[in-house]
């Protein structure tokens, strides 16, 4: 695995107001809102044909935003055996999902949406599992579109995991839960006991870091002009 803190140990880590993580008190960048930093001409394409059609973007941003939310809470209060409010074609199809897995092989989980911190980055995974003894981490996706960005957040979970908890993933699966009268799913499945798959996902590292790495300077050299010419 890569040693990214050789390029991170130089950086003066900000301190974001209004940040959903903390760090010994000091606010954190978010992995989504990291990986927004970069190219977002998908979104950008996506509102101009919701504005085409005469929809309000921010209005269906922030429904697909609540499905989203409500098909993880119920994904995760299904998985601890608690009570279940929502019932989509999305948890439907994770049902489906899970039900398989477990027929197939010997599943047991490890951990259900944990924050992980440091002082560069923080995020929430949502399901780390054992798959016949061996670690998976579980991304789920309501989105109707799975781009190498999802395992660009995989590839930063992976990092903090194996840094802080010494735990390392053995491959990793983003799955789609597609919206929709009948409940389907895909799954993008990486082993990185494949060459291939390995690389991926060390390249996805670096391009993570990369990014945290122009975050916070680009942000601190932000700050440093407002100081000298306001």
């Amino acid at each position: 695995m890569l040693k990214p803190e050789l390029l991170l140990n130089d950086l003066n880590p900000l301190d974001l107001e209004d940040s959903r993580y903390e760090y010994k008190n000091k606010g954190v960048p978010s992995v989504t809102e990291l990986l927004s930093y970069i190219d977002n001409q998908g979104l950008i394409n996506w509102a101009n044909m919701i504005g085409r059609k005469g929809m309000n973007n921010q209005d269906v941003l922030k429904r697909a935003a609540q499905f989203g939310t409500n098909t993880h809470s119920a994904i995760e209060k299904y998985l601890k055996n608690q009570d279940i409010f929502v019932d989509n074609s999305s948890f439907k199809a994770f049902i489906n999902w899970w039900d398989k897995l477990n027929d197939e092989n010997k599943v047991d989980i490890i951990g259900q949406e944990e924050s992980l911190i440091s002082p560069y980055y923080a995020g929430t995974y949502d399901l780390l599992i054992n798959i016949n003894g061996d670690p998976y981490l579980v991304d789920f996706k309501t989105s109707n579109h799975v781009g190498y960005k999802y395992f660009m957040q995989i590839a930063a979970y992976r990092y903090l995991l194996y840094t802080q908890k010494n735990i390392n993933i053995q491959g990793s699966i983003v799955l789609q839960l597609k919206k929709g009268v009948n409940p389907k799913y895909n799954e993008f499945v990486l082993n990185f006991n494949n060459p291939f798959h390995y690389e991926f996902i060390e390249n996805s590292l670096r391009a993570f870091m990369g990014i945290v790495y122009t975050f916070h300077n680009a942000e601190n050299c932000k700050k440093q002009f407002n100081d000298i010419f306001d």
